[in-house]
Order: C-alpha cells, then structure tokens, then sequence
C-alpha cells in the first residue's frame, strides 16, 4: 500500500511528532477538523494553481456536491461564474489575505450561488503553500438587495410620474413657446416670399418687354415701377430679415428637440446600467426640464467647475436634482434665487443647492429624509421625493446632506465618490 495521503484539515504542521498518541497536538487538529465539519460556513482548501484539497461538509452543500471526489478532479477556476473573477481573487491575496470578497460561482448543476468569500495563504506545511478560504452563502441577501433596488426603481418611476404630472403643464408652455414664435416667423417669411415673387415677376415682365423692343418710355415707366416696389417693401431689410428669421427657426427647433429629449431621458424608465456620468450634464439636463417651474419666481445662478465623471445611472441622479430644486421653488413664495454649485474635493465630486425660500423649522430637518414626511398641503406632495433621493444617493455610494434657517433658505449637499479608475 502507498503512503497515506496527508489530510490537510489534520496535518497543518511540519513539526508535529512522529507519535500520534504521544502529540498534544492530535487532539486540537481533531478538535479543528470537528469544528470544520460542524461550521454552517463552508471551508474550501485549494492549492496555488487552484486545485482543491478539501472541502468541509458546507462547502460540499453550498455548491451542491455530496463528497470531495465530484470535486477533486475540477479546478476551482472552473467554479467561478465569471472567470476573471479568479484572477481578482489572486490579485487582493498577494497581500496574504482576503476578506468579505463577493464572488459567484457555479454548482453542480449550473446553477449560480453568491459567496462572501475571506481567505488567507498558509505556507509551513506538508502541502507547501495553500489558501484557507471560508465561503457563505449570500444569495438570499443578494436577492433582496435586488428586490430592494427594484422596489426603488419602482418608487423612483411613480415618482417622475407624479413630478411629470406636475411640470407637464409648464413643459406644454416651454415647448408652446418655440412652437409659436416659429410659426410666426415662417408666416413673416410666407409673406416676404410673396413679395419677392410679386418682384420677380416684375423683373421676368420687364425682361420680356425689353426683348426685341427699343429703349422706349415704357421701359423707363417699368423701371421706375421696379424701383418703387423694391423701395416698398424694403427689399434689403427682407434679405436681412429672412436669414434671421431662418436662424430663429433653426434655433426654436433645436430647442423643440432638446427639451423632448431630456424629457424623453428623464421620463425613460429606471434603468440598471451604471455609467460613467457628467454631473453638470445632468444638472443642465434638469434645469431644462424644470424651467418653467423656475423661471418666473427664481433666478438660477450657476457655478458649475470641471469635474471628474463619477459612475451611476444618470436618470437616478436627474431625479434626485429635480426633486431638489422643486422643492426650492416652492419654497420661494414670491421672487427668489437658486445657486448651484459643483466642485472637486478630495476624491469627491461635490453638489450643493441653495434657495432663498422659506427654510425648514429646526424640528423638522431630522425628518426631511423620511418615507411620506412632508410639510406641504394635502395633495400637493407624495412624501416620497427626499426619501427617493437619499436612497438613490446611498446606492451610488454617497452621501446628501442638509442645511436650512426658517426664513433664510435651504442648501442640499450631496457628495459622490470619484472612481478611481475613469477610462
């Protein structure tokens, strides 16, 4: 019979005695393999080059094999749902240790379970160099992190309804706008042209008369008569004029456009897709929406500085600023401002808005972050806005902050993480 394989939850150590029954050590190791076996953790020892050693009873379940030799023959990278995954894993131990590591990996029968994974390198021992790795199963939090974010797409949806419902008047009004003063201007043009085609049959009839006929009165009397139409309709100010008016109808409909695809951007339903974002864009993009929420009662001052792109879901970040500067105009009775300000700091990218309103009583800027908290009438706010936008903020790994004095104004601050990798 050949030498008895080592099992590596027994023999740890070179320096263990050759007696078994005379080692003070035969007890801790069958005490560790006993606990091993016992923990409702699974504990995966693999080799360097990601062959597995030994798999404690968990483990076995968690990834949905009955005993080590289903595993043995199968390298741990082929267990990853997503191979590269391997080599982040090998990338975080080359400082000896992993903790709380987030992985997916397949089990025997294709299906995918979420791992929590801490690991350590372990070198003195028979086995030469192997990691320890504890594995849980966190698919049920996972799941309902999912459901959590779904819940809030949902939320965030009936809230741009309900903001949509609200602004959709003013937003027929900004696009009225554009719309009017095009149709006017290309009936001034309709006009022009017609005058311009009165003239150029004018000139077509003196052309015709000049053909085959002498110099005679009647051709100073259509000259004259040219000249008097051209002096009528004033044929150089319509020259002028027309290409103005075609510029300001290029212009309407390049605003026509822009309004309907923000619009169209901030109606779109919640998406999933993190992106790399331009927080000033998305801000522009905001203030293009709301404008006739703003512009009769408030003066906008921007101070928008170059910063880095941070990641999220641009639709999510328009939502959290309409809230926001919403609430500033309605917080202004008669006649107001609103500053917006975007800065780099540190490794933040920063947001503030400020308004002159009315300010939030001190007993109430605890609650302002609150589901359903609200100061405002009966039917006039769901209670769901700030809420909205704390939880959207928190999900992109930032935080909003707010300060107010009843009478003086409001500033919200919200501060995102820059990536650290951008490209």
């Amino acid at each position: 019979m050949g030498k008895k394989k080592p099992d590596p939850f027994l023999n740890l150590s070179d320096d263990a005695p050759s007696d078994p029954k005379s080692s003070p050590h035969v007890s801790l190791e069958k005490n560790f393999q006993a606990l091993t076996n016992n923990l409702p953790v699974g504990i995966v020892l693999t080799s360097v080059d990601g062959k597995i050693l030994n798999v404690n009873p968990e483990g076995l379940h968690m990834l949905g094999y009955s005993s080590l030799e289903g595993l043995e023959q199968i390298p741990i990278q082929e267990l990853y749902y997503d191979q590269k995954d391997r080599n982040i894993f090998l990338k975080k131990m080359e400082t000896g240790q992993v903790r709380d590591l987030e992985m997916r990996f397949k089990k025997s029968d294709g299906s995918l379970v979420w791992c929590s994974m801490s690991s350590v390198s372990l070198e003195d021992s028979p086995l030469g160099r192997y990691f320890i790795t504890s594995i849980m199963d966190i698919s049920r939090r996972k799941k309902m992190e999912e459901e959590k974010s779904d819940l809030l797409i949902q939320l965030t949806q009936t809230d741009k309804l309900a903001s949509i419902g609200q602004l959709a008047a003013g937003i027929a009004h900004e696009i009225n706008n554009p719309v009017g003063y095009v149709t006017s201007n290309l009936n001034s043009l309709e006009e022009y042209l017609s005058d311009i085609r009165k003239l150029i049959v004018l000139d077509q009839a003196l052309i015709k008369r000049l053909e085959g006929t002498p110099l005679t009165e009647a051709l100073t009397d259509m000259v004259k008569t040219i000249k008097e139409y051209v002096r009528k309709i004033d044929l150089d100010y319509l020259q002028k004029d027309m290409d103005e008016l075609i510029k300001d109808c290029i212009d309407g409909l390049d605003r026509i456009k822009k309004i309907v695809i923000d619009l169209k951007d901030f109606a779109h339903p919640g998406k999933k897709d993190i992106e790399f974002v331009d927080v000033n864009a998305c801000i522009e993009a905001t203030l293009n929406v709301a404008a006739n929420e703003l512009k009769y009662k408030t003066t906008v001052h921007k101070d928008l500085k170059d910063v880095p792109l941070v990641k999220g879901i641009p639709q999510q970040l328009n939502q959290v600023f309409l809230n926001i500067l919403v609430n500033a105009a309605q917080a202004i009775e008669k006649t107001g401002e609103i500053r917006i300000r975007t800065w780099q700091e540190n490794s933040d990218v920063k947001l503030s808005i400020s308004d002159t309103g009315s300010g939030i009583d001190p007993e109430n800027i605890s609650k302002i972050f609150d589901p359903f908290f609200t100061t405002k009438e009966v039917g006039k706010g769901t209670g769901l806005g700030m809420n909205i936008a704390y939880n959207i903020i928190q999900q992109h790994e930032g935080c909003i902050a707010v300060e107010s004095e009843p009478g003086k104004g409001t500033t919200f601050t919200i501060s995102l993480p820059v990536p650290e990798n951008t490209e």
